[in-house]
């Protein structure tokens, strides 16, 4: 027969026990809300993405290039801002890449873009340098045609989710047979397409 005070010890060592096991399932659910957390973040947060276009329309006055900034994801992005370029580059020449004070860009601001439903955004293909020079449309085509010109359209596009998370998408792509025979300025647009980390 137990003496009371091994009665005593058996039940404080079965109170420490059950608070020890308490404490670690605690810490397995809080750990599974944290990832439960997270892939509702994942599934339900603003994706912003783009549609480039598929031609650039070589007549007219200006040759306009549309990109459709689109968002794939289920809640609205707020914030919609981003900056772009389309711009016609003679062979051997590469993409800057920078939308800092000085060098020339194109800046729109969208406000909230909601889930399927397409902002669309104009500009015109212009030849960049130390100044912006217009192109006009048959120039331009000439060029590509000869090789002696690609069409090249990059930008960055920045955003919050409903979350409050600052997102970001870079996209670049390119038009032309003379950016098909720069195979580093071609790595460096595909390398420049790239989403945030979170």
């Amino acid at each position: 027969m137990k003496t009371l005070k091994e009665i005593v010890t058996a039940s404080k060592f079965l109170e420490v026990a059950a608070i020890v096991v308490g404490l670690a399932v605690l810490i397995v659910y809080i750990c599974q809300l944290r990832v439960m957390q997270q892939q509702v973040k994942l599934a339900e947060r603003a994706w912003i993405g783009y549609v480039l276009p598929a031609n650039f329309p070589l007549e007219g006055a200006i040759t306009p290039a549309t990109l459709q900034v689109t968002n794939f994801g289920k809640t609205p992005a707020r914030q919609v801002e981003g900056d772009i370029i389309a711009t016609a580059l003679m062979k051997g020449e590469e993409p800057a890449f920078d939308f800092t004070v000085g060098h020339p860009h194109n800046r729109f601001y969208a406000g909230a873009v909601f889930p399927n439903s397409p902002f669309p955004v104009t500009i015109s293909v212009v030849r960049y340098g130390d100044k912006p020079i217009a192109i006009s449309p048959s120039d331009l085509r000439k060029g590509l045609e000869s090789g002696q010109y690609f069409i090249i359209f990059y930008g960055r596009i920045t955003y919050t989710d409903i979350f409050g998370i600052k997102r970001w998408t870079n996209f670049c792509t390119g038009s032309g047979s003379a950016m098909q025979g720069e195979p580093d300025t071609l790595k460096k647009c595909v390398r420049y397409n790239d989403v945030d980390s979170e």
